[in-house]
């Protein structure tokens, strides 16, 4: 017979328990899956650069360097141009710096592509000249963002232009000379010095191209036709500086230059 509490209540009947296991907690069990392996610390992920990114951040770099300078532009607005983490722009250029050269020498390998493919054999020297100024001229409106640059390099003493930069540079002076060259040893040219024909031919170019704004500024305050600006009236000016400058003196008098 069962005995009752104070209160008139019967207590259950205890479990039986095997002895010292009253007071043991039960051990848990492992849950099915795969077991997981630890993250060592202090190990971080490389960042994979991101498809087209190098490209991405050459555009924006471009872009913020012609339109405020070396000095001015940073890496922030580049990284934020370009739409990219700017430890991006360290990954693949390690700096401003690098970064800025490799826009002008992209510029300069761009644009020689260019004037090569024209300058090739196949048409007289004073054709290819021709060629050679309408080229650079409508490359370099396409490139919107490339006289800026050079513009502002000429300005500064090209302090920031390394050999490599020259190098490309002198490749678009080799193009030139050795037009000229081909049409002195025809007979077609005169003895012009052909380093300073590529002076006089490409800085006002440059030039040209870069003062898009003032040009327009200068037309309205003078009253001038715009027209008169237009880049097909400034290449055929100066294709017919060129050609009177390479003039032989038996045709047009003397050229001013000795042999």
């Amino acid at each position: 017979m069962n005995e009752r509490t104070a209160d008139g209540h019967t207590p259950h009947p205890a479990s039986p328990r095997s002895p010292g296991t009253h007071s043991a907690a039960r051990p848990a069990r492992p849950r099915p899956g795969r077991p997981r392996t630890p993250r060592p610390r202090g190990r971080r992920r490389t960042n994979a650069p991101i498809p087209d990114s190098r490209q991405r951040i050459l555009s924006a770099a471009t872009a913020e360097f012609a339109l405020r300078g070396f000095e001015a532009a940073t890496v922030d607005r580049i990284a934020a141009r370009a739409r990219l983490n700017k430890a991006m722009i360290y990954y693949h250029f390690h700096g401003k710096r690098a970064l800025y050269s490799t826009v002008i020498r992209e510029i300069l390998t761009l644009m020689g592509d260019r004037l090569v493919a024209i300058a090739s054999p196949g048409a007289s020297p004073i054709d290819r000249l021709d060629r050679f100024v309408t080229t650079f001229v409508v490359e370099g409106e396409r490139l919107s963002h490339v006289a800026p640059i050079l513009l502002r390099e000429i300005a500064e003493g090209g302090r920031r232009l390394d050999e490599e930069t020259y190098t490309g540079m002198v490749r678009v002076t080799r193009i030139i000379s050795a037009i000229v060259e081909e049409g002195q040893h025809a007979g077609q040219f005169a003895p012009v010095d052909p380093l300073l024909l590529h002076l006089t031919t490409v800085w006002p170019i440059v030039v040209y191209l870069a003062t898009s704004p003032i040009r327009s500024a200068i037309a309205r305050v003078g009253g001038f036709d715009r027209s008169r600006l237009d880049p097909d009236r400034f290449i055929r000016h100066l294709q017919t500086i060129n050609r009177r400058a390479l003039m032989p003196a038996a045709a047009g008098g003397s050229t001013g230059e000795t042999p």
